[in-house]
């Protein structure tokens, strides 16, 4: 019986998770984009915001002091704990370090293409049977595009990465600075300012 290809596109919580469960399921193999050279998603931290170095645009809303607002217990995967420790509110290195670690101990690693960017996604659809989806990738490194064929989907990308900014009567008048919570990184470059939030 040929394997199905499954198409995992991010590779943070969401898309280890489920190339964890693709792998369990033994007529099934996970292929995961990851457009980083990590594993973590939304919380690999960086101190860039915006565009990084290539332009492609900056997924995580990290900054640098961030704890989690949810005990760790709650975030955990069912059959993973966090490791055992004082605080259930941990720093944003620490969720990093367990979902590395998850990703090791499920051996997820070979599954991933670090630094490959899903540019477009079709449907193929087929005589019989659900569609299958043409996926359209960019290796980041190489600048090569390719399109691969997956037998089923998951788009794992998270939706902490793109800003929602409310539109506020008059604020292109203001004449200071503007800047949403997405880009905050640390305090320093507002030393002596007043904010509003």
């Amino acid at each position: 019986m040929k394997m199905k290809v499954v198409g995992v596109i991010g590779g943070g919580a969401a898309g280890l998770c489920a190339a964890r469960h693709i792998l369990a399921n033994n007529d099934m193999v996970p292929v995961v984009w990851e457009k980083s050279s990590k594993v973590g998603g939304t919380w690999v931290y960086t101190p860039q915001s915006g565009k990084d170095d290539l332009g492609y645009p900056i997924h995580s809303s990290m900054y640098k002091s961030l704890k989690t607002d949810l005990p760790k217990e709650v975030m955990r995967f069912l059959d993973y704990p966090f490791p055992s420790g004082e605080s259930s509110f941990v720093h944003h290195t620490e969720v990093q370090k367990f979902l590395e670690s998850y990703a090791e101990h499920y051996k997820l690693y070979p599954h991933i293409k670090f630094g490959h960017y899903v540019e477009e996604v079709k449907p193929v659809m087929k005589k019989e049977g659900p569609p299958a989806w043409e996926v359209t990738i960019t290796n980041i490194e190489s600048k090569k595009t390719y399109t691969t064929t997956c037998d089923a989907l998951l788009v794992c990308n998270g939706h902490f990465s793109v800003p929602k900014i409310p539109h506020i009567k008059d604020i292109e008048k203001f004449q200071g600075r503007q800047s949403h919570s997405h880009d905050y990184r640390e305090p320093s470059s507002y030393e002596g300012c007043t904010v509003v939030v």
